[in-house]
């Protein structure tokens, strides 16, 4: 057995690590190892953004513009004609703000330079 008066090793983290530990600790609500609906629905966004960001990178806006005129197309051919007029009109509406909004507006230049007098 080892004398008692035999110094033991002791590792010490650092003030601002142990500091850092205790805020986090008290800010937390205690973690009562339930998985809600809004932790589903957070994770769920979280992926869903990291893929968009991977999958078009710089494009995000543009990409969800598009999303947003999908839904509105839909929502509308609900109650109107013209199906699929109106999906295209709407997407392509919906791509072309979310590209102005990316900086990028291809789309509305693209139009301007169709419906400028001349062509020119």
């Amino acid at each position: 057995m080892a004398d008692e008066r035999t110094p033991r090793p002791k590792i010490s983290v650092g003030e601002k690590d142990e500091e850092r530990r205790d805020d986090a600790a008290q800010e937390r609500p205690a973690d009562d190892g339930r998985y809600t609906v809004a932790d589903a629905v957070r994770d769920g966004a979280g992926r869903l953004s990291a893929w968009v960001s991977r999958t078009f990178p710089g494009h995000e806006r543009a990409f969800w513009g598009a999303v947003v005129g999908f839904v509105a197309a839909i929502a509308f051919l609900v109650v109107g004609p013209w199906p699929l007029v109106v999906i295209a009109v709407f997407v392509l509406a919906g791509v072309a703000v979310g590209q102005a909004l990316d900086g990028d507006p291809r789309i509305v230049n693209t139009l301007r330079r169709l419906f400028t007098r001349g062509n020119q």
